[in-house]
């Protein structure tokens, strides 16, 4: 489920990585990850989906 803020927030991140801008893409992901969960499930971000390299 998506919400009117979680896409603005998404394209805004979308457009900051196009843009090779990471601390406004960072910023939206914190945003993103702060949002309100939606039917008891957590808005996901992309980096959630990081994993650490040995």
């Amino acid at each position: 489920m998506s919400c009117d803020e979680c896409r603005t927030l998404r394209a805004e991140l979308a457009d900051a990585e196009r843009n090779g801008d990471k601390t406004k893409a960072v910023d939206c992901r914190v945003l993103l990850r702060r949002h309100p969960q939606h039917d008891g499930v957590p808005v996901e971000s992309k980096a959630e989906q990081w994993v650490p390299r040995p």
